[in-house]
């Protein structure tokens, strides 16, 4: 899994974490 679809979901589910603390 080498696509940018992947990794811009990893990184919104990151920022979502982070707002969630």
């Amino acid at each position: 899994k080498c696509g940018g679809i992947d990794k811009r979901t990893i990184e919104k589910f990151e920022k979502e974490a982070a707002e969630l603390g």
